[in-house]
C-alpha cells in the first residue's frame, strides 16, 4: 500500500501529465478550492453578513488586483509561457533559467513600485473606488474611511507575492507539471479560514484578521510551487537587463494583453462602484459571482490550463490540423459541462444561496439579491467558461493584439449595460442589472474571439462537431432543468423547508434527478463525452 501511495504522488507530482490528467487534476483542486472558498464565504456571512464592512474587505482587493492582472496574469499566460516552452525546446537550461529570472526580477521591481505609489495615494482612491458608500446621507464616518484605506494598503503586498507564485506557476506548465499549481489555491482558501477564525477575533475591526489571512494565503500560495520548480531545474538568477533573455520580445507580447486586461480591470472597477451604491451591492455581487465562477474554474479554466502548452507546441511545430483538433475537443468537454451547469444553477439557485449563505447575520434581504444576482450570472457560465480556452488559443499562435481589440468591444458594452441596467426602476434589476450586463457581454465577447480565431487559422468546426454537441446539449440540459424544477415541487411538501436539513435533502435529490436525466439524454443522444463516462464506469 505505502509503495502504491509513493507511486501515484510521484505520478502527480513528478512527471509530465497528459492532458485528461492535467485536466482531472486541475479540475479536483479547483473543485476541493471552490469548496472551502463557499465555506470560507459562509463563515464570512454568518459573522458579518452584507454591510458595509464586508463591502470593504472584498473592494480592498479590488485596487490590488489590478496590478496584478494587469503587470503580472496578463503578462505570464499570454507571452512568459509560450516563450518559456520554446527555450526549452531550443536552448539550455541555462538560458532557460535566465528568461525566467529575467522576467520575475522585472515583475518584482514593478509590482513593488506600482505598491509603493498606490499606497501613498489609497486615500485618493479609495472614496472614488466606493462612492456609494461615502456619498452624503450614508451612515459613514472618518472611521469607515480609515478602515478601507488601511485595508487597500495592507492588500497592496499581495501581488508581489503572487508575482512570485504566477512565474513559478509558468515554469510548471511549461513543463507539463500541474500538481503543485492547482493545490496552491487549495492552500489559499485555508488560509483565509484560519484568518476568519483565529486572526480575526484578535483584531479591531476584524477585517484586519481577515486581510492577514489572505496575507499568508498569498505567501504560501507562492512557497508550494517554489520547491516544485526548482526540481524542474529552474534556478533563479540575479538578472534584470531590459534588453535581453526576450524580456523585450515577453513585453511586446504583453502590451496588447496589457491594454485587453486593462478594459477587464475597467469592468471590475465600473462594476464595484456601481454595487457600491447598493449597501451590501459588492458582497452580494461577490457572493454570487464566487459561485457562478465554480463551474467555469473547474472545467474551464482547468482544460484552458491543461491544454495550452500543447495548443503551443503544436503551433510552434506548424501541427495546424492537431491544433484546431485539439481547440474542438477541449471546446466540446467545457460545453458538456458547463451548459447542464448554467441551467441546474439557474433553477437551483435559491436553494443553492440559502443553504451557503443563509446563516447569522445574512439577513433574508441579502439571500433576495444575491439569488437575484446569481440567475443572471448563471446566464452567462458557458460563455465565461469558453473564454479561457479561446484566448489561450490566441496565445498560443502569439496574437495578443486581436483579444484586445475585442476586450475593448466588450469593455464599452458592459460598462454602458452596467451604468443603465441597475438603475431603469421599471426593471427592478438595482444590483443584479451589473451581472446581467456582465453576462450579455461575456457572450458577445465569445462569439467574436471565436470568429476571429477562425478568421486567423481557418474553419475550426468542419466538421460540425461543436454545434451538433451543443444542440444535443443544450436539449438535454433544458430537458434536466424541466425534471429538477418539478423534482423541488415534489419534495416540498414532504420536507420542512424552514430547515437547514430540509433543504439540504431537497436540493440534493434535485441534483441527483438531475445528473442521471442529463447523463442518460446524452449517452442516448449519442454525445461523445458522455459515452466515454459511459464506458470508464
Amino acid at each position: 500500500m505505502r509503495e502504491k501511495a509513493k507511486k501515484f504522488w510521484y505520478d502527480i507530482s513528478q512527471r509530465k501529465l497528459t492532458i485528461p490528467s492535467a485536466a482531472f487534476i486541475l479540475g479536483s483542486t479547483y473543485l476541493v478550492s471552490n469548496i472551502l472558498g463557499m465555506i470560507r464565504e459562509r463563515l464570512i456571512a454568518a459573522q458579518f453578513g452584507a454591510g458595509h464592512l464586508t463591502d470593504i474587505f472584498y473592494a480592498s482587493f479590488k485596487i490590488p488586483d489590478v496590478i496584478y492582472n494587469l503587470l503580472v496574469l496578463g503578462a505570464v499566460s499570454s507571452a512568459f509561457v509560450p516563450i518559456y516552452v520554446d527555450s526549452l525546446k531550443q536552448k539550455n537550461k541555462e538560458e532557460s533559467n535566465l528568461i525566467a529570472s529575467n522576467f520575475l526580477n522585472f515583475l518584482l521591481v514593478m509590482t513593488i513600485i506600482a505598491g509603493v505609489v498606490l499606497y501613498v495615494l489609497a486615500w485618493k482612491l479609495v472614496p472614488l473606488l466606493l462612492p456609494g458608500l461615502f456619498r452624503e446621507g450614508i451612515n459613514t464616518d472618518i472611521h469607515t474611511l480609515s478602515v478601507a484605506v488601511w485595508s487597500v494598503r495592507i492588500m497592496m503586498l499581495s501581488p508581489i507575492l503572487f508575482a512570485l507564485s504566477a512565474v513559478f506557476g509558468g515554469v510548471l506548465n511549461s513543463n507539463k507539471k500541474f500538481f503543485a499549481y492547482a493545490l496552491a489555491p487549495v492552500i489559499y482558501n485555508v488560509s483565509i479560514i484560519i484568518g476568519i477564525i483565529f486572526f480575526a477575533p484578535l483584531t479591531n475591526p476584524p477585517i484586519y484578521g481577515l486581510l492577514c489571512g489572505v496575507l499568508l494565503g498569498a505567501f504560501l500560495h507562492a512557497m508550494i510551487q517554489f520547491f516544485p520548480a526548482i526540481r524542474t531545474g529552474f534556478r533563479w538568477r540575479w538578472v534584470l537587463d531590459l534588453r535581453k533573455h526576450e524580456l523585450p520580445q515577453i513585453i511586446k507580447l504583453t502590451v496588447p494583453r496589457l491594454m485587453a486586461m486593462g478594459a477587464q480591470q475597467v469592468n471590475i472597477l465600473v462594476d464595484t462602484i456601481i454595487a457600491s451604491f447598493f449597501v451590501g451591492g459588492i458582497t452580494v455581487m461577490t457572493f454570487a459571482n464566487n459561485i457562478q465562477t465554480v463551474p467555469t474554474v473547474i472545467f474551464g479554466i482547468a482544460i484552458a490550463t491543461a491544454v495550452f502548452p500543447l495548443l503551443a507546441e503544436q503551433k510552434s511545430q506548424g501541427l495546424n490540423d492537431d491544433f484546431k483538433k485539439t481547440f474542438s475537443e477541449s471546446a466540446r468537454k467545457i460545453l458538456f459541462y458547463t451548459l447542464p451547469a448554467s441551467v441546474g444553477l439557474l433553477v437551483l439557485r435559491a436553494q443553492v444561496v440559502r443553504l451557503l449563505y443563509g446563516v447569522g447575520h445574512f439577513s433574508w434581504e441579502n439571500t433576495y439579491w444575491t439569488t437575484k444576482t446569481l440567475g443572471f450570472f448563471a446566464i452567462g457560465i458557458v460563455a465565461q467558461a469558453l473564454i479561457p480556452l479561446l484566448l489561450r488559443s490566441f496565445y498560443a499562435i502569439k496574437d495578443t493584439r486581436t483579444p484586445f481589440v475585442v476586450s475593448i468591444i466588450t469593455m464599452a458594452i458592459n460598462v454602458v449595460l452596467a451604468v443603465a441596467l441597475p438603475f431603469i426602476s421599471a426593471l427592478k434589476l438595482e444590483i443584479a442589472g451589473v451581472a446581467l450586463a456582465f453576462s450579455i457581454s461575456g457572450f458577445v465577447n465569445m462569439g467574436l474571439l471565436f470568429y476571429l480565431l477562425e478568421s486567423k487559422i481557418g474553419k475550426i468546426d468542419k466538421d460540425n462537431k461543436i454545434f451538433a454537441v451543443t444542440v444535443k446539449i443544450l436539449a438535454a440540459s433544458l430537458f434536466m432543468g424541466i425534471l429538477v424544477h418539478y423534482s423541488l415541487y415534489v419534495a416540498a411538501p414532504l420536507l420542512n423547508m424552514q430547515t437547514v436539513l430540509g433543504l439540504l435533502i431537497q436540493t440534493s435529490a434535485a441534483i441527483a434527478v438531475g445528473l442521471v436525466a442529463y447523463f442518460s439524454t446524452t449517452y442516448l443522444l449519442k454525445v461523445e463525452e458522455a459515452g466515454k463516462i459511459f464506458k470508464r464506469s
